[in-house]
């Protein structure tokens, strides 16, 4: 299915990461509980990766040991684990909503997590292969020799693959609520209903670790700032100075920071995995069901799937009223595609108390 993609260079990347990471939440806002998964995602990751440097701290500290071991022991074996079926859990939540906010409906979080409850099973299934996809990229560079460049090169791909494939699973299960057997087929036809435009699109290397690749530099800065700053404290104290290759130096700094780089870095993964599932509802409902889409997104979300600057860009998020006219205009659009005249649309929106006011603004956009 993903055959004819092509790996971007790091610059492009990059690039394609920010134009949607900064345009994702702005196209749909039009929908308030949008941010509520990524929110609840961010929030275990942060719970996690605290509950690991607490340990560390406590091993350092030689204080705690025990409940640090607990600790360690409880993120290692029930956190992590949990967090693969979470996440997917979230991400449907989110494809839901998004779809909702395409076809003009607001819908609570809480109505979308109603609604995926009903696709658990298959859920669970796509979390537990990624959490072995996962595991298996892992496992890179673990065999040498030439065998071991063919199974890295296997493994390199399988991740990325999988990777592009869940995330077009996602949608196409919250919205067709259909076996994913059935799926399959469909997915695989999927990609010759993708206009030529877009293609280049999706060389995009999400799982190239964009984020982690522009944090290496920062990190090492970082950590050699936390070691000259652990060396100044040693010369005040030695209570938690330790001695590496002859230099001594505060580990405290050294593990603050590092709690602080993998904190803001976990953030930022998660950010651009919240951006993945927008972008590939967005597509998934393009290229499946472009009807659903009401008239006023159309045009900006073809810039958006295509990385191209819009107005949207640029402008100020809707207001309230213009968000109403809009989808007004829409509903008077659709009468009119079925032979109603503007009068009998006009009167038949004064009898659902519209206002006459309200009605003609969104008449004037449809002309």
């Amino acid at each position: 299915m993903f055959e004819g993609l092509t790996r971007k260079p790091f610059k492009d990347r990059l690039k394609d990461t920010g134009f949607l990471l900064k345009n994702s939440f702005t196209i749909i806002g039009k929908s308030k509980d949008i941010k509520a998964p990524t929110i609840h995602i961010i929030a275990l990751s942060i719970l996690i990766t605290t509950f690991i440097f607490a340990s560390l701290f406590s091993f350092f500290l030689g204080k705690f040991v025990i409940i640090g071991v607990l600790l360690l022991l409880f993120t290692i074996f029930i956190l992590i684990p949990f967090r693969f079926f979470y996440e997917v859990r979230q991400k449907a939540d989110q494809c839901w909503i998004v779809y909702n906010a395409l076809a003009g409906k607001e819908i609570s979080y809480s109505d979308a997590h109603a609604h995926t409850k009903n696709e658990k099973g298959k859920l669970t299934l796509i979390a537990f292969i990624d959490m072995l996809i996962k595991y298996a990229g892992n496992q890179r560079g673990q065999k040498k020799g030439i065998l071991g460049v063919i199974i890295n090169i296997f493994l390199i791909a399988l991740v990325e693959i999988w990777d592009l494939l869940s995330h077009y699973m996602l949608p196409a299960v919250v919205i067709e609520e259909k076996p994913l057997k059935e799926m399959v087929p469909e997915l695989k036809a999927l990609k010759n209903n993708v206009p030529a435009t877009l293609m280049g699109v999706f060389g995009i290397d999400f799982a190239g670790d964009v984020i982690k690749t522009l944090f290496n530099s920062i990190k090492i800065l970082l950590l050699i700032i936390s070691v000259g700053i652990g060396y100044l404290i040693s010369l005040k104290t030695q209570t938690t100075v330790i001695t590496l290759f002859g230099f001594s130096f505060s580990w405290v700094p050294v593990l603050i920071m590092m709690y602080i780089i993998f904190l803001i870095s976990g953030i930022f993964t998660k950010l651009v995995e919240s951006v993945k599932v927008i972008y590939f509802t967005i597509f998934y409902t393009s290229v499946t069901r472009p009807m659903i889409i009401i008239g006023s997104m159309r045009d900006e979300l073809t810039h958006y799937l295509l990385m191209q600057q819009s107005d949207f860009a640029s402008q100020p998020i809707p207001t309230p009223q213009t968000q109403y006219i809009n989808q007004l205009a829409d509903y008077i659009k659709q009468y009119e595609s079925k032979g109603y005249s503007e009068q009998e649309i006009k009167k038949f929106l004064v009898s659902k108390s519209y206002s006459e006011k309200d009605i003609n603004s969104a008449i004037n956009k449809t002309r």
